[in-house]
């Protein structure tokens, strides 16, 4: 039986790390229109392509992704 967390929440639980996700993951919290209930890869990398900040990364939000997709299966 797997989770059923979105991304969002996933990242949450990097907040405030050192490195790139601890940064794209605080970006996430202060950004008040962040897609916060979606799972789907393509509906976020839209928004993180046109109206993510400059520190969301999308090289980070693939890596973040991938680590998402192998957590909600634990």
């Amino acid at each position: 039986m797997s989770k059923s967390f979105s991304f969002y929440q996933y990242i949450l639980t990097v907040r405030g790390a050192k490195g790139e996700a601890g940064v794209f993951a605080d970006e996430a919290f202060d950004d008040l229109m962040f897609p916060k209930y979606e799972t789907d890869y393509n509906l976020l990398s839209d928004y993180i392509e046109n109206y993510g900040s400059a520190d969301m990364r999308l090289s980070v939000f693939d890596e973040l992704y991938d680590k998402y997709q192998e957590w909600l299966k634990f």
